[in-house]
C-alpha cells in the first residue's frame, strides 16, 4: 500500500513539473523536480529553464530561479537567482542574486547578491554584495553594503557598513571593522606599548579603520614576574585632529605556564593626543574586573576596590585602575 501511495506520489509530481513547462523559447517551468542534474522534470534541458519553484533530490540544475530552490546537496543556477534558496552543501549562481541563501558548506555567487547569506563555511560574491553575510570561516566580496561576520576572516575590497570577524578583516576601506587585527588599507596600523596599574607592560599591534580598531599583544608583569597576552576592542570619537577619545574593552591574562592564571577584564576611557603624524600619547581611567587563583598575585591589585572576595583558591575584584601608552602609526 505505501509502495503504491509513493508510485503516485511521484508520478504527480512529474505530470505537475510537465504541466506547468513550456516548450518554446523562453522554457520557462512553474514547478520543477529532480534527483540530479538531467534527471528531471525539464528533461535533458535543465539548464535551459527558468523556474518558479524547484525540487532537487540532490543537485539540481537551471538557466534561473525565481522564487524558491531546495537541493539536498547543491543548487546550481546559471544566470540569476531570486527568492530563497536552501541546500544541503552549496549554492551557485552564474550572475546575480536576490533574496536569501543558505548553504551547509558555501554560497558562490559570481556577480552580485543582494539580501541575506548564511553559510557554514564561507560566502563568496564576485563582484558588489549588499545586506548581511554570516560564514563560519569566512566571507569574501569586492564590494559590500551592510553587515558581514565571519567566525575567522572577511576579505573585502570597499565595504560600507561593519565587518566582524573572530580574528582578521582585510579591506582596502572599511571604517567599522571589528577583529583582533584589521589590514585596512587606508586605516589606521600602529606599535603601542602600554603600561597598567597592575604591572602589565604590553607591546601590542593596534590596527583598524576610522571609527573602530583590534588590539592583540604580548608583554611582561614585573610585580608578579609573569607573562602577559592582550586582546580587545577599541573605538575612536574624533574631536579635532590631534585629540581622538578611544574607548577600549581589553582582556588579559598572566601566567607563568603553570596552572595558576590570572584574568583581567575591563574597559578603558582613553583621551590621546597625536604629537606627531606618526606618534601618539594617550592614557586614562579602567574600570576593571580581576581574577586570580594564585593568591600571592594578590599584592599586585590596588587595595581600593569596588566590590572584592576571598576564597580558598580564588580571589576576585572589581576596581578602578588606569592604563597609559605611546603609539607609532606606520
Amino acid at each position: 500500500m505505501m509502495k503504491r501511495i509513493l508510485v503516485s506520489f511521484f508520478l504527480n509530481f512529474l505530470l505537475c513539473g510537465m504541466t506547468f513547462s513550456q516548450t518554446d523559447d523562453s522554457k520557462r517551468a512553474a514547478f520543477q523536480f529532480s534527483f540530479m542534474p538531467f534527471m528531471s522534470t525539464n528533461g535533458l534541458q535543465a539548464k535551459e529553464y527558468t523556474n518558479k519553484v524547484s525540487i532537487n533530490l540532490l543537485s539540481g540544475l537551471s538557466k534561473n530561479e525565481k522564487a524558491f530552490a531546495f537541493a539536498g546537496l547543491t543548487n546550481i543556477v546559471l544566470n540569476d537567482a531570486n527568492g530563497f534558496q536552501f541546500a544541503g552543501l552549496g549554492n551557485y549562481i552564474g550572475n546575480n542574486g536576490k533574496g536569501v541563501a543558505f548553504s551547509g558548506l558555501g554560497n558562490v555567487v559570481r556577480n552580485s547578491y543582494s539580501g541575506f547569506q548564511f553559510a557554514g563555511l564561507g560566502n563568496y560574491i564576485g563582484s558588489s554584495g549588499k545586506g548581511m553575510q554570516f560564514a563560519g570561516l569566512v566571507n569574501i566580496s569586492k564590494d559590500y553594503s551592510g553587515f558581514q561576520f565571519a567566525g575567522l576572516v572577511n576579505i573585502a575590497k570597499k565595504v560600507n557598513g561593519v565587518q566582524f570577524a573572530g580574528l582578521l578583516n582585510i579591506a582596502e576601506s572599511s571604517d567599522w571593522p571589528v577583529a583582533l587585527v584589521n589590514i585596512i588599507k587606508n586605516g589606521d596600523l600602529g606599535i603601542a606599548v602600554t603600561y597598567n596599574e597592575i604591572g602589565s607592560m604590553v607591546v601590542a599591534l593596534r590596527s583598524g579603520g576610522r571609527h573602530t580598531y583590534g588590539i592583540v599583544g604580548i608583554g611582561y608583569n614585573h610585580k608578579v614576574n609573569r607573562y602577559v597576552t592582550a586582546g580587545g576592542l577599541g573605538a575612536h570619537i574624533h574631536v579635532t585632529r590631534w585629540l581622538t577619545l578611544n574607548n577600549e574593552l581589553m582582556g588579559e591574562t598572566l601566567n607563568n605556564f603553570s596552572k595558576y592564571i590570572t584574568f583581567k577584564v575591563g574597559y578603558a576611557f582613553l583621551p590621546a593626543f597625536r604629537l606627531t603624524p606618526h606618534i601618539e600619547l594617550f592614557g586614562g581611567p579602567s574600570i576593571n574586573y580581576i581574577q586570580t587563583d594564585d593568591l600571592r598575585n594578590v599584592d599586585m591589585i590596588p587595595d581600593k576596590h569596588i566590590w572584592r572576595k576571598f576564597g580558598d583558591t580564588k580571589f576576585q575584584q572589581v576596581y578602578f585602575g588606569y592604563q597609559a601608552g605611546l603609539q607609532y602609526f606606520f
